[in-house]
């Protein structure tokens, strides 16, 4: 895996300015394993591309008052219902 040390700080500083990042790119250039490759102690990482994460997040609020990690990382989140009303529910319920 090739390490991305300046893209980590960079996430991790927008993180302290917005309850949302939004990371994005062509196919393929890494941004799976840019995602996998944060520290798996405070984030929760979500492949939405399974069919059983849509039913986890159906009830957005209940999903993010029971999560026990503080940050939550969806990757392929247009695969998701309602993805906006998951990302608003979530920021609104971000301390921040």
């Amino acid at each position: 895996m090739i390490e991305r040390p300046f893209w980590l700080q960079r996430i991790e500083q927008a993180w302290g300015e917005a309850p949302i990042v939004w990371l994005s790119g062509v196919r393929r250039s890494g941004k799976t394993a840019l995602a996998e490759s944060l520290d798996s102690d405070k984030v929760l990482f979500l492949n939405c591309d399974l069919p059983g994460i849509e039913g986890m997040v159906a009830d957005p609020e209940f999903f993010f008052r029971s999560c026990t990690k503080p940050i939550v990382v969806f990757d392929e989140i247009h695969r998701l219902r309602y993805p906006s009303r998951v990302l608003k529910i979530g920021a609104d319920l971000q301390p921040f």
